[in-house]
């Protein structure tokens, strides 16, 4: 597609190397999507963990509460990847076997992943998604030890990497949507397609959700920047390695570029850790093998994995029956790219035609009352969550109706046009302004408090009353009633319809003295 050319080259130079960065992502990340809420397991495991007098009984009392959990557990302590053949039988001798943190990340790992299990019916297909991630998760814990690193953590990491896919889809789905489609059909890498779209990729999301749920550092750091390489942490930088290499051996088996990841691999694997090419077939045939044997763990349905030495012995026997040629071939490949990729652009756009259509005003182009709805409740429970200040401001036209007896409703909607145009060139980019209905009018303004709401409200005022109309031979101007809530996002108990109420009497108030004035409560 034309807007992700040259996008590739230059994304490096824009991560910097900043510090700040976590920081920095948190803070976009809070404007843009409501991060969902751990559940209560996860904190209490956590929780427990930080005691070190009493975290061995409290991690067992906690895991032995959920049965099915402890099944779980107890077949992966049993498992080749731990190869204690049957002899751990109840969750004390897990934890004396195995380890507090290790059967700590074990246990939320199965927490997690059923957590964000989706709908067998949705469009994003989860099978493949938890099946590629157990597999670079395995992947990851079998490398480990090749650099003497904490396999207990790699597993989590590999397994939770892209967690923020999960929730880019759940809560920016059309958005999300259109990256999917865009990176299938131009295979453009999906974090550069996401970072254009959306402001952030999905481990940077991953990384401050994990963050936010009070997971440690050895987390929640490499996650964070699995998809920049070059300015991690020095702390970080081995575990990002690791992952990177677990993701390509995953996509051995999960990608259709296969023959590119296994050039690759065998090159890291000869070059970083002296691997024999032996030793690196049998290692990827491995991972096919014990993650088959996770996947069961986690209920995960579908075919089992099949191993890299099968697949290529498969591979070889179907070239042998190639009878079109090379050449063919590739004609006939770049003809189905390109009608492939002129319909999925022209799909976008009808799909985003329809999406405005949906949400946007036909007279005066702005957001409708639908959109509104919508909006007002998510950024509430943002204001809410972080205790951050947020303004609702309504106003209408003054004698509206006079204008319509006078000069029809021709010239009406001239005047809702150019006051909306007026409201747009006002107010920050940052603000939502909608039609609400009629000659009524809302502005969501985030991150502002009564001071500020005032200013604006008085801009609004001025702006509109200064304004001179021109319609046939008639020079109209109009004045406004403003009225306005301002919530400081410190009571949880404020719902939607409070602030609506407040603002809709504060409206009342400006027209009760005089109109063409603002009046501005808090609640």
């Amino acid at each position: 597609m034309p807007e992700l050319d040259g996008l590739a080259a230059t994304e490096a130079g824009s991560y910097g190397g900043n510090v700040q960065l976590i920081e920095e992502a948190q803070a976009l990340i809070s404007q843009k999507i409501e991060l969902p809420s751990p559940p209560n397991i996860v904190m209490r495991l956590l929780e427990a963990v930080q005691d070190e007098d009493s975290c061995f009984a409290e991690l067992g009392k906690i895991i032995s509460a959920d049965p099915s959990l402890t099944v779980k557990l107890l077949r992966v302590a049993n498992s080749s990847m731990y190869g204690f053949g049957g002899r751990v039988k109840n969750i004390e001798s897990a934890l004396a076997r195995i380890g507090i943190n290790a059967l700590k990340n074990i246990a939320l790992s199965f927490i997690l992943v059923r957590k964000l299990q989706g709908d067998s019916s949705s469009v994003f297909d989860f099978e493949y998604f938890w099946k590629r991630s157990v597999t670079t998760a395995v992947a990851a814990k079998m490398l480990a030890p090749l650099v003497n690193y904490d396999s207990d953590d790699i597993f989590v990491c590999g397994l939770l990497q892209d967690i923020g896919v999960l929730v880019f889809f759940q809560h920016c789905t059309d958005s999300y949507l259109e990256v999917l489609t865009l990176k299938n059909s131009t295979k453009t890498p999906g974090h550069i397609i996401e970072r254009q779209l959306l402001g952030m990729c999905h481990a940077e999301l991953g990384g401050a959700l994990l963050k936010e749920w009070g997971l440690p550092e050895s987390i929640y750091l490499p996650l964070f920047y699995h998809h920049r390489v070059d300015c991690v942490p020095d702390r970080g930088r081995k575990a990002v390695e690791l992952l990177d290499l677990a993701g390509k051996i995953s996509a051995v088996y999960h990608s259709s570029q296969t023959r590119n990841n296994v050039a690759g691999i065998f090159q890291n694997l000869t070059d970083d850790y002296g691997l024999t090419e032996k030793e690196i077939k049998d290692l990827i045939d491995t991972v096919a093998t014990r993650a088959n044997e996770v996947l069961s763990f986690f209920n995960m349905p579908g075919d089992a994995i099949r191993p890299f030495s099968e697949m290529l012995q498969e591979a070889n026997q179907e070239l042998g029956k190639l009878n079109c040629s090379y050449e063919q071939l590739v004609m006939d490949l770049k003809q189905a790219k390109d009608e492939s990729s002129k319909y999925v652009g022209k799909l976008i756009d009808v799909n985003k035609k329809y999406r405005e259509l949906a949400y946007r005003d036909e007279l005066t182009g702005l957001y409708n009352n639908r959109y509104f709805q919508d909006l007002m409740e998510k950024e509430l429970e943002r204001a809410k969550r972080y205790g951050h200040a947020l303004s609702l401001l309504f106003f209408d036209i003054d004698y509206f109706k006079e204008i319509n007896d006078n000069f029809g409703h021709l010239a009406g909607d001239e005047v809702l046009r150019q006051v909306a145009g007026q409201i747009t060139h006002i107010m920050r980019g940052s603000d939502i302004v909608v039609r609400y209905g009629g000659d009524e009018f809302a502005v969501i303004m985030p991150e502002t408090g009564r001071e500020g709401l005032e200013v604006f409200a008085e801009r609004i005022r001025r702006g509109i009353a200064e304004m001179v109309i021109s319609y046939e031979q008639a020079s109209l101007q109009v004045t406004i009633s403003v009225g306005g809530a301002a919530f400081n996002g410190k009571n949880p108990q404020i719902c939607k319809r409070t602030m609506f109420g407040a603002a809709d009497k504060a409206i009342y108030q400006a027209k009760g003295t005089g109109r063409n004035r603002i009046h501005i409560v808090e609640i």
